[in-house]
């Protein structure tokens, strides 16, 4: 896996705000060639995702950038367990008819750590593994928050455990809630609510449709990679 430059958050934050208002704030970087930790590369997760929390803390104590994230609730905040998050091969998705999206879809490199305060989730912090360090990539989602948050919020009391499936070029999530061994799925794409799960069938249908109608449209540039994440 690649690994970029690391640029201070400030800076980062600064060009987002021109280039993509309220999306993710991602962190890169790029190890030496001898494997040596840098600036942006810790020897556990705990460690990266307690970096992420601190910058983001200070960006918004300085009132670098506004989040609409409550600072009081980032510093209660605590880590969770981290999220299983999968990449769902779209080649895949339009030239199989298979039924269980786990059988299209890889583990990502991503490690998607919840910060939660009073079963709200603040912020998600994202790190990913490279030569036995640590990378922290992205210290905010306001999407993912949101979404996991209200997920949660159908389950108080318990602790289910949640995964996510990306699916690149429609820009579709499908959030997978294990609880009492049993297997429940959500996603607000294509005007669903979060509020109720859905047949994942169904969903997996409507997804192969509109991946299949966007092959059709963007066949050749699809060729050179994803379009949209």
């Amino acid at each position: 896996m690649k690994n970029l430059k690391y640029i201070p958050l400030g800076i980062c934050l600064i060009a987002f705000l021109f280039s993509c208002t309220d999306k993710k704030i991602m962190n890169t970087n790029n190890s030496s060639s001898d494997n040596q930790p840098t600036e942006n590369s810790f020897k556990t997760p705990e460690e990266a995702v307690n970096k992420g929390k601190n910058d983001l803390l200070m960006l918004l104590k300085n009132k670098t950038i506004n989040l609409n994230i409550d600072v009081s609730a980032l510093e209660r905040s605590n880590p969770e367990s981290y999220l299983i998050s999968y990449d769902v091969s779209f080649e895949r998705l339009i030239s199989t008819q298979d039924s269980l999206i786990e059988k299209i879809s890889t583990v990502s490199e991503k490690v998607l750590t919840p910060l939660v305060d009073n079963n709200s989730v603040v912020t998600v912090i994202t790190t990913s593994n490279n030569n036995d360090n640590w990378i922290l990539n992205e210290i905010t989602n306001s999407k993912l928050s949101k979404d996991l948050t209200e997920i949660r919020g159908k389950f108080a009391g318990l602790t289910p455990q949640i995964s996510l499936f990306e699916v690149p070029n429609i820009n579709a999530t499908i959030y997978e809630v294990k609880i009492d061994q049993r297997s429940l799925y959500f996603s607000d794409y294509n005007g669903n609510s979060l509020n109720e799960p859905i047949s994942k069938s169904e969903l997996l249908k409507t997804i192969r449709t509109d991946a299949m109608m966007f092959q059709r449209a963007n066949g050749e540039l699809l060729k050179k990679g994803p379009l949209v994440k």
